[in-house]
């Protein structure tokens, strides 16, 4: 008794090439909608770490932490790339107790209406010192894409709206 085992099965070279292009394809989206979210994630990183920080700084001008227990003002204050936490009514990089934290990378501030890119704390009521209604907001954006959020504060101190 002889078997035959001549039968064709298998893939043509063009079902392979639609098969590949498919999956080609299926990944590019994949990794499009990965990149998106990323930099989704890392505004909304930086603002909630922003958010900690205003807070912290409006609760230490309250509760009168500063030198000798007098208790001070605390500020924040706005580059393109970095935000520095300062102490004082003002913002002096010559201060050796600024605390500088770094935005991530590709994630900018820009167009901040803060009076001279601060916001300081007042000693014991915490609110913001020189607050002028419509110069209290700062964006943050993405540089390489079109994500961006804004940063509202009201006089108290309080983030109104970030959208």
């Amino acid at each position: 008794m002889k078997k035959n085992f001549n039968y064709e099965s298998g893939f043509t070279l063009v079902e392979l090439g639609i098969a590949f292009g498919i999956i080609a394809l299926l990944s590019g989206f994949v990794t499009l909608n990965l990149v998106n979210v990323q930099k989704i994630t890392s505004i909304n990183s930086a603002i909630d770490t922003l958010v900690s920080d205003i807070n912290s700084q409006q609760t230490k001008a309250m509760v009168g932490v500063g030198n000798n227990g007098t208790g001070e003002s605390f500020g924040i204050y706005f580059q393109s790339d970095r935000y520095i936490l300062f102490t004082g009514t003002t913002y002096s990089g010559t201060n050796s107790s600024n605390f500088t934290i770094m935005l991530g990378s590709n994630i900018e501030f820009s167009n901040s209406t803060f009076p001279n890119n601060s916001l300081v704390f007042l000693h014991q009521s915490g609110e913001l010192s020189g607050f002028t209604n419509g110069m209290n907001t700062i964006n943050i954006q993405n540089t390489q894409g079109l994500n961006k959020k804004t940063v509202t504060v009201n006089r108290y101190g309080v983030i109104t709206n970030i959208n």
